[in-house]
């Protein structure tokens, strides 16, 4: 393996800003699932356009989709409160209006009674997308926050809120003066690799609907991993069987067999949910620079060669990085395509966007990715890749097709949040797993059917 000349694409430079446009799925025909909101925001602005004289308080949404995330996902609020403090959803700032029909609102954070940090919330104006970052060490506003809140419990003597009982948010709202307020968005420091939270009408349910009542919601985007694998796959090759996507892809792959320059393009959906993609761009040898916006349509993924028949086909594990990146700085980027030299085409989906932005929080792109873009040699995950890739070219596999499987396993090892899937001679993307079984003897690798992502 390490004697292999191979050259692996380098990441494409994709610089996004923040849309407010967001699905959580790319599904080009399903206008429907396009304009599912977050049903706490849906559900407190629906009943405001039916009541008269009365002011709507958005410290219940967003208490109550912070507390539906944490549900969900109880690993970061343990992490959030190693890290900042506990929430208090009892006292919140009034919401304030921001750019685009962006809602901005704040909790403060506690330990030991103190207040130690202030978290704020923004959803966007389509209310399909919302994320929380705590304001971090640098930002203009974080000691002002930080203070006002203080103030507050101090002149009240208000005691840290333990139960965060859902019907309990949003009990006193204190005043943060806006003039005051530099860049309210925490995010505006430059934030991280992704925010502390955020995500769609999947990330923010209670299992309930929304908060009340049974979901009957049919078009309610699904949180299982195989489900979202399989949605990847259908959006895939409705994508792949359009005649844009093909007439760009043909202008891409020309003379692919040959070394020479990166190809690409990217694509995404119009104001009617129709499929555009953008102009083919070519690169260097190692990468191509592909545009993050198009004023005709909203980018929802890519497309990127691997040319030469000494580079593998399918994605090296800095695309996996790339993936992640993409997806926080844009929401609605979820899948990328790569077409290799010998005519094989693999699709990445992200299958959870929670998962993905915590596995590249803990597995740093510095100390996990080699200079030849591929893992970082000695890591614990290219040993377990290495260890994988051998078994399968030991069982007669070629090395392009254990170089694939070898990583497939690996995204579902470390819970990556992501399944790469390769088309097949029917012309469908179908998923790729592997399955590990071990016993006192030995551990054996076999590709399969069955989803254990």
């Amino acid at each position: 393996m390490k004697n292999l000349v191979t050259r692996l694409l380098l990441l494409m430079t994709v610089s996004f800003s923040l849309n407010s446009c967001r699905t959580d799925e790319i599904i080009i025909t399903t206008e429907q699932t396009q304009k599912e909101k977050i049903a706490f925001f849906e559900r407190l602005e629906k009943d405001q356009t039916l009541s008269r004289n009365v002011s709507p308080n958005y410290a219940v949404p967003f208490g109550n989709s912070m507390l539906a995330f944490f549900k969900n996902y109880p690993e970061k609020k343990k992490e959030l409160e190693n890290k900042y403090g506990t929430v208090d959803l009892k006292i919140s700032s009034q919401d304030l209006d921001l750019d685009n029909g962006r809602k901005l609102l704040m909790f403060p954070m506690l330990t030991d009674g103190k207040v130690t940090a202030v978290i704020g919330g923004i959803i966007n104006s389509e209310r399909d997308y919302l994320y929380f970052d705590a304001y971090q060490e640098g930002h203009p506003d974080r000691s002002y926050l930080i203070k006002t809140f203080q103030e507050y419990y101090d002149s009240k003597a208000v005691s840290k809120n333990d139960s965060n009982n859902p019907t309990d948010v949003g009990d006193v709202i204190i005043i943060v003066k806006k003039p005051q307020l530099i860049q309210p968005d925490p995010w505006d420091n430059g934030g991280g690799i992704g925010h502390d939270m955020d995500g769609g009408p999947s990330e923010y349910t209670n299992g309930e609907g929304g908060g009340g009542g049974g979901n009957t919601n049919p078009n309610t985007p699904t949180t299982n991993p195989c489900e979202k694998a399989q949605d990847g796959n259908n959006a895939a090759n409705v994508i792949s069987e359009s005649s844009e996507f093909n007439d760009k892809k043909a202008i891409a792959t020309n003379g692919i067999t040959n070394p020479g320059p990166e190809k690409g393009y990217v694509f995404g959906k119009d104001a009617n949910g129709n499929l555009k993609t953008g102009d083919v761009k070519t690169g260097t040898s190692s990468t191509v620079s592909l545009p993050a916006t198009d004023p005709n349509f909203t980018v929802t993924g890519s497309v990127h060669t691997h040319t030469g028949l000494d580079s593998f086909d399918s994605f090296s594990p800095l695309d996996f990085y790339g993936m992640g990146a993409n997806q926080q700085a844009n929401p609605n980027y979820n899948l990328m395509f790569v077409f290799g030299a010998t005519g094989a085409e693999y699709s990445l989906v992200i299958t959870d966007p929670v998962k993905l932005k915590n596995f590249i929080s803990i597995y740093k792109l510095a100390t996990s990715i080699g200079e030849d873009n591929g893992w970082i040699n000695g890591s614990s995950i290219e040993k377990d890749f290495m260890h994988v890739l051998d078994t399968f070219v030991s069982q007669g596999k070629t090395l392009d097709n254990a170089y694939v499987l070898a990583n497939a396993y690996v995204l579902t090892k470390y819970d990556t949040g992501m399944a790469i899937s390769k088309k097949d001679t029917d012309g469908k993307f179908k998923t790729i797993f592997v399955k590990e079984k071990s016993n006192s003897h030995n551990t054996s690798y076999n590709q399969t059917t069955d989803c254990n992502l």
